[in-house]
């Protein structure tokens, strides 16, 4: 009877037989994770990198939120190509602990703006520029978002329950119940643009006399003009800190494809009065000037 032998592949089939099944798992090359340009990635990179062996960690203090690091990188996946989403949305997801996964899901959220998007009530001026730019960008996001499945995004527009974000620390802390000098002195310590654009009123919200008010800089916002301004200038507050606010924000030129408007920026969308409290809330922010967000006790 003979015995049977176990035939032993060299490496090199071995690696062709693993780079066989991952290409026809994955329909596409493994390249698609990297980032879409050079700059992005080295930005990224630098975000990324490890701190040295021989720097001592900050002693954590009870109930204290520690500083976070720093995302540069990852704000500039937010004005990447669209039709790289794939590749963006991958990267965003390989630097979680500097919060990609926050990343990610704006990301993916773009799919879906995408996909709901109706039809404008009245027909849009087709020759203004702005709008056929905005169509060729709404081409291009499509096809970003159709190199994957649509269960794939999906499963990134929404955080599960299930889902652990211990680990990305901007989603830990939009997902806090933070508020008030906590809050403030998280944001402190690192004023990420997406994060702000996250805690939107967040920021500003203030409990005065039982009253949940938006309250900075001795001005409480309570009548309907006043909110509308300040809810106006914490949509532009991003932009001051690298947010990309001009035609490429998808908040600036799906509005002209609903027919709310076509603008150049997010500047161009709100009252001239707006950008002034931008500007002075990130200064209050770069200078951690906390007493100006809270009100007298």
């Amino acid at each position: 009877m003979a015995a049977s032998r176990l035939v032993m592949l060299p490496p090199a089939a071995l690696l062709l037989g693993v780079a066989l099944v991952a290409w026809a798992w994955w329909g596409q090359a493994p390249m698609e994770v990297a980032l879409p340009a050079p700059a992005p990635a080295a930005t990224l990179a630098r975000a990324t990198a490890p701190a040295p062996p021989d720097a001592p960690a900050p002693a954590a203090r009870p109930n204290a939120m520690q500083p976070l690091p720093a995302t540069t990188g990852l704000t500039a996946l937010l004005a990447a190509p669209e039709a790289d989403l794939r590749a963006s949305l991958h990267a965003a997801l390989a630097a979680r602990a500097q919060g990609g996964r926050l990343y990610a899901r704006a990301l993916a959220r773009r799919c879906a703006a995408v996909a709901g998007l109706a039809p404008p009530e009245q027909a849009p001026d087709v020759n203004h520029p702005l709008h056929q730019r905005a169509v060729a960008r709404q081409a291009a996001l499509s096809a970003g978002c159709a190199q994957f499945p649509n269960a794939e995004w999906l499963g990134f527009v929404n955080v599960a329950a299930d889902e652990a974000a211990g680990d990305d620390p901007l989603l830990t802390l939009q997902q806090s119940d933070l508020d008030d000098a906590a809050l403030l002195q998280a944001v402190f310590a690192r004023p990420d643009a997406l994060l702000l654009d996250e805690l939107g009123e967040r920021l500003l919200l203030r409990r005065i006399a039982g009253e949940p008010v938006l309250y900075f800089d001795g001005q409480r916002f309570d009548t309907e003009a006043d909110r509308a301004l300040a809810q106006s200038a914490l949509r532009l507050l991003p932009c001051e800190f690298g947010l990309t606010c001009d035609e490429r924000d998808p908040e600036v030129w799906l509005a002209c494809l609903r027919g709310d408007g076509c603008a150049a920026s997010r500047a161009a969308q709100e009252p001239a009065a707006a950008l002034g409290l931008a500007q002075r809330l990130a200064a209050a922010l770069r200078g951690r000037e906390l007493q100006r967000f809270l009100p007298p006790s």
